[in-house]
């Protein structure tokens, strides 16, 4: 009775907390700000609003998700797991329906793992790692696009950046983190299979997260032997994520301010815009709603720039993205049955893994001893058209 509890209240919680933060917000920047004088958010919605901007806002962000789902797709396949580009788009829309609106137990992750996973049970764990590797890929170039992006910024004597200690220390320690991450992913490649094997009994030993732990180890090793697909994917990410900052400085001009001088400049989205995407990413509210708002107003008031202007780009950016996560929706319809089986079927499986323990008892194939094996598991799925079976990112 209390899992079935917690299976509702969970995600209640999560909304009253998102919402609940994005209402804080909203009372506090609905008046005029009484020290600086700054118009509120109350004088802002009764102002112009340049839809244009919305617009291209919009035709940004769908391009930058059309290129992560195809990033994801690179993922399967590179495991040699059977998949097509129709699918990738079909499950992803669904994925993004779910993630924006639905904080449950089954988010569209973990949804489009099973999809994966569903006429070939014992390809589970791989079918999860590709959402995982995803998920960390896609983290990794937002971090690695700010320190690129805000040092050329810095070198090239961006006043705001140059006279911001605040963005300088950020820009230092997402470089700092990219590089660390980077020599850690490579170094990696020189380990015996001995020691990646030892490292995750160790790992797994660990009690309640340690087979995750095993797991998560177990998805780096395997994408460490498939460099040529880690190096599409990362140039995947970054031309994503420059249309994700685009989007966001799109959203920022669709409501003007009075004085064009409050305009803030590409340079500092460079900086912040990623920031904003990364903490948006904690999974304390359905699509990150409220704490995106929040963490947008916070690095706004650190480059010394209105909060609530960061707080309206980012609102009208979220609209934007409901527009997308409509579409996903659509797609939802024509799929519903499916999806529901699938969901039914991930949500056993969640309550087997509270109950036993043992998330992957019958994957014995999928075991540490064997990751980043190409025939791992005995089966071997029809190759994509100009893939090899090193893992190569295939021609579509």
């Amino acid at each position: 009775m209390k899992k079935h509890v917690a299976k509702w209240v969970v995600p209640f919680l999560k909304y009253v907390v998102g919402f609940g933060l994005l209402g804080y917000v909203i009372y506090k920047y609905w008046g005029p700000n009484k020290q600086t004088g700054a118009p509120g958010l109350e004088q802002l919605l009764s102002g112009p609003i340049e839809f244009e901007w919305l617009v291209f806002a919009t035709l940004l962000a769908a391009g930058a998700a059309a290129l992560q789902l195809y990033r994801w797709y690179l993922l399967v396949r590179a495991l040699d797991l059977p998949f097509t580009v129709r699918n990738a788009y079909r499950l992803g829309l669904v994925g993004i329906f779910y993630n924006t609106f639905f904080p449950g137990s089954v988010g569209g992750d973990l949804l489009k793992a099973y999809f994966i996973a569903h006429e070939h049970p014992e390809r589970k764990t791989k079918a999860i790692a590709t959402v995982v590797a995803d998920r960390a890929m896609g983290l990794f170039g937002l971090i690695l696009f700010t320190a690129v992006t805000g040092s050329v910024a810095w070198i090239l004597g961006d006043a705001r950046i140059k006279n911001n200690l605040e963005l300088q220390w950020l820009i230092q320690a997402m470089a700092g983190i990219a590089g660390g991450s980077a020599i850690g992913f490579l170094l990696l490649g020189l380990l015996p299979q001995r020691r990646v094997d030892r490292f995750a009994g160790r790992l797994k030993a660990i009690p309640k997260l340690g087979h995750s732990f095993s797991e998560l180890w177990a998805v780096v090793w395997m994408y460490r032997q498939r460099m040529r697909v880690v190096v599409v994917g990362l140039a995947i990410s970054a031309v994503a994520h420059c249309g994700l900052v685009f989007a966001f400085h799109c959203s920022s001009r669709v409501f003007p301010p009075a004085n064009a001088a409050d305009l803030v400049t590409l340079p500092e989205h460079m900086v912040i815009a990623p920031i904003g995407f990364i903490v948006q990413a904690i999974p304390v509210s359905p699509g990150g709603v409220g704490v995106g708002e929040a963490a947008f107003a916070g690095l706004y008031k650190l480059s010394n720039r209105d909060g609530m202007r960061g707080f309206a780009a980012r609102l009208a950016l979220r609209i934007s993205e409901w527009i997308i996560a409509f579409f996903g929706y659509i797609v939802y319809l024509r799929m519903r049955a499916e999806v529901k089986e699938i969901q039914h079927e991930a949500e056993e499986d969640e309550e087997k893994q509270e109950g036993d323990g043992d998330p992957e008892k019958g994957d014995k194939d999928q075991q540490s001893g064997n990751r980043g094996q190409e025939s791992g598991d005995g089966y071997k799925e029809p190759e994509a058209t100009g893939q090899g079976n090193k893992g190569g990112a295939p021609v579509v």
